[in-house]
C-alpha cells in the first residue's frame, strides 16, 4: 500500500515532469516561431524583390508547408514526453497559436486555407450519420472558424495596431476551437474559459518575443542599408561597390565562358542645376535617375546591379550579359528617363547622361582594368559633347529625343 505522504510525494514528481514538459515545449516552440518569423522576413524581401506572382504563390506554399511540418513536429514531440498521448491543453494550446501567428504574420491565403481546414482535418473523423448534432455544431464551428480567418486576413494591419480588437480576435479565435474541442471531450464548460485565458496568455507572450525578434531583424536591416545603401537615392553606395566588385571578379575572372559587363554614367552638366535651381533640384535630379534607373532595370533584367559611385556618377554591373545585350538594356532605360521628364517647381529639367560600357576581357589581371577602362570611355562621351556613349572605344551619339 502506498502511503498518503508516498502518494503526495508521487503527485509532485508528476507535477515536476509536467512543468519540465511545458518548458521544454515552450522553448520547442519559441524555437519554431522563430524560424517562422525569419521565413517571414525574408520571404516578404525576396516577394517585394522579384514581383512575380507564380513566385510569390510558390512563396505562399512553402510557407503554409513550413507551418504544417511544424504542427506535425509539435505533434509527434508531445506524443513522445506523453507516452504516446498529445490529447491536453497545452498541445492544443500551441498549435493554435502557430495557426494564429502564422495568420498574422504570413500574409498569403494558403496560411488562410490551412487555418479553415484544420478544424477538419483534427475532428472530421468524428463526423457520422448516428451524430447529428455533433455535425451541425461542427458544420456551425466550420463557418464560424472561416469567417474569423478571412477577416483577420483581410484587416491585419488594423488589428495589430488595435489592442483591444486584437484581445477580442484572440478570444473568439480561441473560442471556437474549445468549443470544438469540448464537443468532443465534454470536459466542465468553466474549463473552457480557463483554457482560453491561457490560450490568450500564451498568445501574448509568443507576440512578445516575436516583436523583440522583428524589432532585431528591422534594426539589421536599417544598419545594413546604411552601410551599404546611399541615403539619398536608395541604390547601392560606393563601400557596397568596393566590396562587390572583388567578390564579382573572383568568379567572373575564372569564367571566361559568361560575360560580365560593366557601365558608367553621369549626369551631364550636373552643376548648373545646382546653380541655376538650388542644391534641392540637384538632389531631386539624382533621385530622379537613380528611380528611373533602378525601376527600368528592375523590369528589364534580374541580372542587374546599380550603385552610386559618387557625385553625380553612377556604375551599373551586367552579369552573365555581353556589351551587346547591356547596351541595348542601357539605351533603352536612357530613352524611358528622357520620356520621363522631372519636373521641378514648374520647370522641366532636361536630363541627359554619358555613358561609358566595356566587357571583363581575358586580359584584364583585375577588376581595376575593367574600370578604368569604362571610366576612360565615359570620359571620351563627355569629351565628345556629352550626351553619348562610348561601348568598346566606339562613341555614339544619343537622339535628343525619344
Amino acid at each position: 500500500m502506498i502511503t498518503q505522504l508516498e502518494a503526495g510525494t508521487f503527485q509532485k514528481l508528476l507535477n515536476i515532469d509536467a512543468n519540465i514538459n511545458a518548458i521544454i515545449i515552450g522553448l520547442i516552440t519559441v524555437g519554431l516561431i522563430t524560424i517562422l518569423t525569419f521565413m517571414s522576413y525574408y520571404f516578404e524581401d525576396l516577394a517585394r524583390r522579384h514581383k512575380s506572382r507564380s513566385f510569390i504563390m510558390l512563396l505562399g506554399i512553402l510557407e503554409a508547408v513550413t507551418l504544417v511540418a511544424c504542427m506535425i513536429l509539435v505533434q509527434h514531440i508531445f506524443k513522445a514526453i506523453n507516452a504516446g498521448n498529445s490529447t491536453n491543453w497545452f498541445y492544443a494550446t500551441t498549435q493554435m497559436t502557430l495557426m494564429l501567428y502564422c495568420l498574422y504574420t504570413m500574409q498569403n491565403h494558403f496560411i488562410d486555407v490551412v487555418n479553415i481546414i484544420a478544424p477538419l482535418y483534427v475532428f472530421g473523423h468524428h463526423l457520422t450519420e448516428d451524430n447529428t448534432k455533433f455535425n451541425i455544431l461542427f458544420v456551425a464551428i466550420l463557418i464560424a472558424m472561416a469567417i474569423t480567418v478571412i477577416y483577420i486576413a483581410r484587416h491585419r494591419k488594423s488589428i495589430k495596431a488595435d489592442e483591444w480588437k486584437y484581445l477580442a480576435l484572440q478570444i473568439i479565435y480561441g473560442g471556437i476551437w474549445w468549443i470544438l474541442i469540448w464537443s468532443v471531450y465534454k470536459f466542465s464548460p468553466l474549463k473552457t474559459i480557463y483554457m482560453i485565458f491561457g490560450f490568450i496568455l500564451y498568445m501574448l507572450i509568443i507576440r512578445l518575443f516575436s516583436k523583440w525578434i522583428r524589432n532585431s531583424f528591422n534594426d539589421y536591416d536599417i544598419m545594413t542599408k546604411k552601410v551599404n545603401y546611399d541615403e539619398l537615392t536608395g541604390v547601392r553606395n560606393r563601400a557596397n561597390f568596393d566590396e562587390t566588385i572583388d567578390e564579382i571578379f573572383k568568379v567572373y575572372g575564372k569564367e571566361n565562358s559568361v560575360p560580365l559587363t560593366m557601365a558608367m554614367f553621369d549626369i551631364d552638366r550636373f552643376k548648373d542645376f545646382n546653380d541655376h535651381y538650388g542644391h534641392c533640384a540637384g538632389d531631386k535630379v539624382l533621385q530622379h535617375v537613380a528611380e528611373v534607373f533602378h525601376h527600368q532595370m528592375f523590369k528589364q533584367t534580374s541580372h542587374g546591379q546599380m550603385f552610386r559611385y559618387g557625385g553625380e556618377e553612377f556604375v551599373v554591373i551586367f552579369r552573365g550579359m555581353n556589351v551587346d545585350e547591356s547596351s541595348e538594356i542601357i539605351r533603352s532605360i536612357r530613352n524611358s528617363l528622357i520620356n520621363d521628364p522631372l519636373y521641378y517647381d514648374g520647370n522641366e529639367l532636361n536630363i541627359r547622361i554619358s555613358f561609358g560600357v566595356s566587357q571583363l576581357a581575358s586580359t584584364d589581371k583585375n577588376i581595376d582594368e575593367l574600370f578604368q577602362r569604362v571610366d576612360q570611355y565615359l570620359y571620351r562621351s563627355k569629351k565628345a559633347g556629352r550626351n553619348r556613349i562610348t561601348i568598346e572605344d566606339k562613341t555614339f551619339k544619343f537622339e535628343t529625343g525619344v
